[in-house]
Parts: structure tokens; C-alpha cells; sequence
């Protein structure tokens, strides 16, 4: 047998998974590319989110005493200041989501159900992280950036793939188009 008939083989076998890979793909990269480089909507809309983000982390520390105050993308204290950074605002695990959302073969009802639900989630379980990072940064200074970079980032990536999956086992897959 030929190289072109294995290949047209391999192709025609994997048609479905190859298909959610490459939508899987281009949409990562749109959303990447709109929400994480494109300076207008960093600047019109990321930005104005971070400092928003940072007004939710300092209210969330004052409610058990911190006496924080938020000031654009940081979050200061007289025990610690963070500083929210592109990266940490949760934008890069919900266009994971999202593309994982769109990718999959399922009515767009169920997509726009993953979406409202996952996205919103996804942006709370950011905002426990980074509350975390401000007790990590007063209580365990030393292990702050470890932590930040090493510990904190992956709970979220995980996190949101947990969410993906929660979503494809309760609404996704029982409602898949054949």
C-alpha cells in the first residue's frame, strides 16, 4: 500500500478529532490573539478588566481586615502589594475554554450554556487564586513566587480543564449532533 493511501487512510479514521484539533487551534488563536496582543482590546478592554480584578481582590481581603486598597493593577497593603499582570488575569485559561467550547461538535445552545457558566467561573476561581497570592505573599514571602508561577497558574489551568470536562460529560457529549 502507498504512503498517500496510508495517509488518506489515517485522515479519513480521524476525521472527527482531527476536525475539533484544527477548529480547537484557530480558535485559541483568535481569542489569543484578540484579547491577549491586540492592542485596542488590551487597552479598551483587558486593562479596564485588570483594574476592575484588582478592585475585587482588595475588597475581598478587606472583608477579613487587610486594609487594602486597589490603585490601577495592583493591590497594596502595609503587609504586601501584588501587581496584576497581563497573564494573571485569567484570560488565557478562558480562551482555552472557549476553544475547547467551540471546537467540540455540540448544538450551539449547549456551547452558549458552556460559555455562560464557564467563563464567569473561570474569572472566580482566578479571583481565589490571586487572593491566595496576597495571603501567600504576607504569610509565605519567600515561597511567593513559587507559588505564583509554579503552583497557583497550573490550579487554574487545571481547574479550568476540569471545568471543559464537567462541561462535556453534563451537556456537550448528551447532546452532540451525529
Amino acid at each position: 500500500m502507498r504512503r498517500s493511501e496510508h495517509v488518506m487512510r489515517f485522515l479519513s479514521a480521524n476525521e472527527q478529532t482531527l476536525r475539533f484539533l484544527v477548529i480547537f487551534v484557530l480558535a485559541f488563536a483568535a481569542c489569543y490573539f484578540l484579547l491577549s496582543i491586540s492592542p485596542g482590546v488590551k487597552a479598551g478592554i483587558i486593562k479596564p478588566y485588570t483594574e476592575f480584578l484588582a478592585s475585587a481582590v482588595a475588597a475581598f481581603i478587606n472583608l477579613f481586615g487587610a486594609a487594602a486598597t486597589a490603585g490601577g493593577t495592583q493591590v497594596s497593603s502595609a503587609r504586601f502589594t501584588i501587581d496584576i499582570a497581563t497573564g494573571c488575569d485569567g484570560v488565557e485559561a478562558s480562551s482555552l475554554f472557549v476553544a475547547g467550547v467551540l471546537a467540540f461538535p455540540t448544538p450551539w445552545r449547549m456551547r452558549l450554556i458552556g460559555l455562560a457558566l464557564g467563563i464567569p467561573a473561570i474569572h472566580a476561581i482566578n479571583l481565589f487564586r490571586l487572593v491566595g497570592l496576597y495571603y501567600a505573599g504576607v504569610y509565605l514571602p519567600s515561597l511567593f513566587e513559587e507559588l505564583h508561577v509554579y503552583v497557583a497558574q497550573t490550579i487554574v489551568i487545571l481547574l479550568s480543564t476540569a471545568l471543559l470536562i464537567l462541561w462535556l460529560d453534563r451537556f456537550a457529549v448528551q447532546h452532540r449532533q451525529s
